[in-house]
């Protein structure tokens, strides 16, 4: 029943910040903004979503790894949750020392005047985006094939 838990919480979590990344990717896209639209967007985000998300984000992380220590004696799920743990430490990482740096740049920003490398970092922030993104895509199809394939162990 525990494995069951994990998985479940595992699968939440990753799906949950998953399809945060997704959201901010499609709302996200600075094509077509203006400058002061993106930093007024990217400002706002950066309030709203920088307690919620790395919450989710390092929860999803935990159970993850528990779910793959658990799968030990599953050779198929125990593999499938490795790509999985791998894929999320990883959007995790690229979040801590990528993207957040990029973001405490923009929230000192003016709205009216962003500096003259806005749009580099723009252009940066937003290849991080694209891969933890992919990433987590990634981690997340890895724990619903882990899932699908789970054998029952307890027989």
């Amino acid at each position: 029943m525990a494995r069951k838990i994990v998985m479940f919480l595992a699968l939440f979590f990753v799906a949950l910040i998953s399809g945060a990344s997704f959201a901010v990717w499609l709302d996200n896209n600075a094509a077509g903004m203006s400058p002061a639209f993106y930093v007024e967007k990217m400002q706002h985000s950066i309030r709203v979503l920088t307690v919620p998300l790395p919450a989710v984000a390092m929860l999803g992380v935990f159970f993850t790894v528990v779910a793959t220590f658990l799968a030990r004696r599953d050779r198929v799920g125990f593999y499938l949750l490795i790509a999985a743990s791998i894929c999320v430490i990883a959007g995790a990482l690229i979040t801590v020392f990528g993207n957040v740096p990029i973001n405490n740049q923009i929230v000192t920003w003016s709205i009216n005047s962003p500096p003259s490398n806005w749009i580099e970092l723009r252009e940066q922030w937003w290849q991080f985006h694209a891969v933890r993104t992919i990433l987590t895509m990634a981690g997340l199809s890895c724990i619903i094939l882990a899932a699908l394939v789970r054998r029952d162990l307890s027989k």
